[in-house]
């Protein structure tokens, strides 16, 4: 008689969609091995769940007390979404249309997340934890926060927002270490770039942390960039350009692009709008998150410098209004600057060494040392910059005009 009673409930969900299924609370649903059972409503699991194949729900679907569900997949062409407590799933596959919502403590899925089509939406902090793999190459996603368990090699987190995937794949993550990725919008205001990058992308950030301190590589397949719209978006010449992965410091407030993979983009012509870009430049994470975005940057095949021949404290432009070094193309280690009248006097000095020097804040503003306005005419420097590149002896003069 139970038998005759699983055979109608099966027909039933495929003659309707809309219909609901609701198992009772003494009911036992078994899914022998290699079997695919399909629900076509909304579906109730009141009683006892024992899943050796694979659950597939064309729309929602409450687990009721069951944990342990086995394989489960999402096909529906409607928003769907999944309720329960504290589940652990083989394999948890979406491949639907529109959006499947997650209304659980946490699922931790064992086998493999596949984020065929559709978007995974998370309510909580700890919708999802993947202690097994990540499919690498679908076209759906998560939206909102995901948790993955490394085992030793690289971790996939499929995720993305505003209706493109923009996976992240992190390695160098020492065994059973949990680290979080969170991807959303960014807030635009926040959005303040260093002086080498043109501007910074709207379109999407992620934040990672892990409560452990690790230090970390990644890989960003990003898509649905509008690059033609970009934050603080500033005129840097150069022969070549090219997207880049940009990270936020504390220390200065200011986003700074990591050294990984070069897209060549002419002069005139945008980056694609899909693309892979691989760091080769390890960065911390911690318990507090690392916030990470998308730029445009110039690219300089050898380091260039420049000393400007005037400048001019009333200007409108802020970099002419003092005297500075500029370099590019390589970090620089050690600045000195010192700056004499036409007397041979010294006027001005700077000296400083370091791990990555910011040359933007060594400069002459044209005030003496004794507090007064520097006079207009002509003053003669020597400038020396050492980069892991390079050693530059400069020596000249520039025109102060007022």
């Amino acid at each position: 008689m139970s038998k005759i009673a699983f055979v109608f409930i099966v027909l039933l969900s495929h003659f309707g969609h809309s219909q609901s299924i609701n198992f009772g609370d003494s009911t036992t649903l078994f899914v022998g091995e290699g079997t695919n059972f399909f629900f076509g409503g909304s579906t109730t699991l009141g009683g006892s769940l024992d899943n050796e194949g694979t659950l597939d729900s064309y729309d929602s679907i409450n687990l009721g007390s069951n944990t342990s569900i086995g394989n489960i997949t999402f096909s529906g062409v409607e928003d769907q979404a999944i309720f329960g407590t504290t589940l652990m799933v083989i394999d948890f596959v979406v491949d639907k249309d529109d959006t499947l919502f997650l209304n659980t403590n946490e699922i931790e899925v064992t086998g493999e997340l596949r984020a065929n089509n559709g978007i995974i939406k998370t309510q909580k902090e700890d919708d999802i934890l993947v202690s097994g793999s990540s499919q690498t190459n679908g076209a759906g996603y998560v939206q909102g926060k995901l948790f993955g368990k490394s085992k030793g090699g690289p971790v996939t987190f499929p995720m993305g927002v505003n209706g493109a995937p923009n996976y992240v794949t992190i390695s160098n993550l020492p065994d059973q270490t949990v680290v979080s990725v969170e991807c959303k919008l960014p807030n635009s205001s926040t959005l303040i770039r260093d002086q080498d990058i043109i501007g910074i992308s709207d379109d999407v950030e992620w934040i990672i942390s892990s409560e452990d301190s690790v230090e970390i590589q990644l890989t960003i397949d990003y898509s649905g960039i509008d690059w033609t719209s970009l934050v603080g978006d500033t005129t840097i010449n150069s022969d070549l350009y090219s997207p880049a992965i940009v990270l936020f410091s504390k220390d200065d407030s200011l986003y700074h692009a990591l050294n990984g993979t070069i897209i060549d983009v002419d002069r005139g012509f945008l980056p694609p709008t899909e693309e892979s870009i691989t760091i080769n430049e390890s960065f911390w994470i911690g318990s507090s998150g690392r916030k990470l975005a998308l730029a445009f940057i110039p690219l300089i095949k050898e380091p260039e410098n420049f000393i400007p021949t005037a400048f001019s404290p009333g200007a409108t432009i802020e970099d002419n209004k003092v005297f500075r070094a500029f370099y590019s193309g390589a970090i620089v280690t050690e600045i000195s600057i010192a700056v004499y009248d036409s007397f041979n006097k010294l006027i001005f000095s700077a000296n400083d060494g370091g791990d990555n020097l910011d040359l933007s804040q060594y400069t002459w503003d044209g005030t003496l040392k004794s507090g007064l306005e520097a006079p207009e005419g002509v003053y003669y420097y020597k400038i020396r910059i050492v980069s892991e590149a390079e050693v530059i002896n400069k020596t000249g003069a520039v025109l102060l005009v007022k």
